[in-house]
């Protein structure tokens, strides 16, 4: 089986090492032995679950949660709607989040409307809105 030092994994889960070490930290990952130069080894394993993490944390999936799919993962025969459910919890934030940041736009266009650009920053109505409780 292969293994590998926390600079392979590094290169190729384009992680920093520190960020590897965290999730050992964390007990999301375990090097599979330490050798006699005191350097850690990581199996197939590790650099798998690193992957997961990683595409797990580009989804905002949080730490804790990752933990949670990570023991699910151990219990295969068990059903998978606690899965669903978390992602379905994920998807109603991301909604959330996507108004949010509609709304900002509206506000911004609106904003840079105020202002023809033509004047000076003491006569700049974008300042002058903000300005406004």
């Amino acid at each position: 089986m292969q293994q590998y030092l926390i600079s392979e994994l590094s290169k190729k889960t384009q992680l920093s090492t520190d960020t590897i070490r965290f999730y050992e930290k964390k007990h999301l990952i375990k090097p599979s032995f330490r050798a006699e130069n005191n350097y850690r080894y990581y199996n197939e394993e590790a650099l798998k679950r690193l992957f997961f993490i990683k595409h797990c944390r580009s989804l905002d999936i949080s730490l804790q949660e990752i933990a949670q799919l990570t023991e699910l993962v151990k219990q295969p025969r068990q059903g998978c709607q606690i899965v669903n459910q978390m992602i379905e919890e994920h998807l109603q934030q991301v909604e959330e989040r996507l108004l949010e940041l509609q709304s900002f736009q509206a506000q911004l266009q609106e904003l840079r409307q105020s202002c023809s650009g033509n004047s000076t920053v003491d006569h700049c109505q974008i300042l002058k809105q903000l300005e406004k409780e």
